[in-house]
């Protein structure tokens, strides 16, 4: 049974009807639940007059003027859920050894 993954994911947002802005982050998870997110990565992805779909990269400030204000992003679970599990563990085995020890 796979307990934990890695690898890239994408979200994206319609501009206009020939536009889309896209972002790419890669990811690490545990039990499909809990991941972390890191390196955001911003693109355009525009249609052209033939059908084909061109790249190009922006930076966080082009993405968040394109996107009006708005950008496509992991959700907060995704980008700190892991991390989260992580406190709640050490939490609960620095609140069991100092039960145990009093």
């Amino acid at each position: 049974m796979l307990i934990w993954g890695w690898g890239r994911k994408s979200r994206s947002r319609q501009v206009d009807a020939a536009q889309a802005l896209l972002v790419n982050f890669a990811y690490f998870s545990l039990f499909f639940v809990f991941t972390v997110t890191w390196g955001a990565k911003y693109a355009l992805a525009r249609v052209q007059e033939d059908g084909s779909v061109s790249y190009r990269d922006l930076s966080p400030e082009q993405a968040l003027t394109l996107g009006n204000g708005e950008l496509p992003a992991p959700t907060a679970w995704q980008r700190f859920s892991l991390l989260g599990l992580l406190v709640a563990g050490i939490a609960a085995v620095g609140i069991g050894a100092a039960l145990s020890t009093g």
